[in-house]
């Protein structure tokens, strides 16, 4: 939950931020905050209250969007029990993960930047003025909470977890060339339109979720900045992540590099390769029926039409492969 003091540096930058905006009329921007939840009850209602007061303590206009990941219990009603007037609870019978529950909930954000938060606020949501200058000064379309980055302030971190999201990050670095120090910190800040363009693109719901999302932003050359967080684990040793976490994590991130790399890679070069060779097998074939029927002569008709055809069926497969491997997403 949101801790009742801030630490002093989120507190300062909070407070200077403010004042420099309001001084030069530019107003600290609108923003669609999206809290995934799943088995929240007892805390989604509390969340929501400590949310709206927050951000309207901060000056900053907003609407929340409360995400009910197909929970078992009775957290959608919870956070429907009382009605406000900039907070939307929209939900899925079933449980599909945090990156689904986030991609669902883009859906309904009007504002023109847009973050989204853990239910359980293990970070501490003012640090979303520090987020906010970084994308003003750096003309930003993506910010990233990064806990590598300099400034940033790491108050309890697991030494196994940091172990952990050290080989991570070699790991993107080697497979998806990404240069961001840190991709799960879970708090970014991100322009709407920019969402609104890789969002339905994404296919991971669980565990890649993140990094699918950046590298997608990677691709369409969108300015990524990472800013300082203020951290503190409230769990010990593993947290929430156990070995089977980490295996899926690594299936996930395997699927998303194949996506990027080898699989659109090969079946680029596939389709551009079949494509010469049909169109070299179909000038042979004129050459050969209409202006010397004595080339390739150990080659009949039905051999040229067969190899034609094979090509031709190559051509239509690969051509359109993202939309059929989207139609067959499960």
């Amino acid at each position: 939950m949101i801790n009742d003091i801030a630490h002093p540096r989120v507190l300062m930058l909070t407070h200077h931020n403010l004042l420099e905006r309001k001084s030069t009329g530019t107003g600290p921007g609108n923003l669609s905050v999206i809290i995934p939840a799943y088995n929240e009850e007892g805390r989604v209602l509390k969340t929501i209250k400590q949310v709206r007061n927050l951000f309207n303590e901060l000056g900053i206009e907003h609407e929340i969007i409360v995400v009910d990941d197909g929970s078992t219990d009775a957290t959608f009603n919870e956070a429907t029990s009382e009605k406000f007037d900039n907070v939307k609870v929209v939900g899925s019978k079933r449980n599909r993960g945090k990156g689904y529950a986030i991609k669902y909930g883009v859906n309904f954000a009007t504002k023109d930047l847009v973050t989204f938060l853990d239910a359980d606020m293990e970070l501490d949501p003012r640090q979303i003025s520090i987020l906010l200058e970084y994308m003003e000064k750096n003309r930003a379309d993506i910010v990233v909470g990064s806990k590598r980055h300099p400034l940033s302030t790491i108050e309890y971190y697991p030494m196994l977890r940091k172990f952990l999201s050290k080989m991570y990050n070699i790991v993107l670095r080697a497979l998806l060339q990404l240069e961001i120090r840190d991709t799960q910190a879970g708090f970014k800040l991100i322009r709407r339109e920019v969402a609104q363009k890789i969002f339905p693109l994404m296919r991971v719901k669980r565990y890649a979720f993140d990094v699918e999302f950046l590298a997608y932003a990677r691709r369409f050359n969108f300015k990524i900045v990472e800013a300082p967080i203020i951290l503190k684990f409230t769990r010990k040793g593993w947290g929430r992540i156990d070995l089977m976490t980490i295996t899926n994590i690594f299936l996930d991130t395997v699927a998303v590099a194949c996506r990027f790399g080898i699989m659109q890679y090969y079946s680029r070069i596939l389709r551009d390769t079949t494509v010469m060779i049909t169109a070299f097998v179909s000038a042979i074939y004129l050459y050969k029926q209409f202006i010397n029927p004595y080339v390739f002569p150990g080659i009949e008709t039905r051999g040229f039409i067969a190899l034609f055809a094979f090509c031709s069926i190559i051509i239509v497969l690969t051509l359109p492969y993202e939309s059929l491997a989207r139609k067959f997403e499960k």
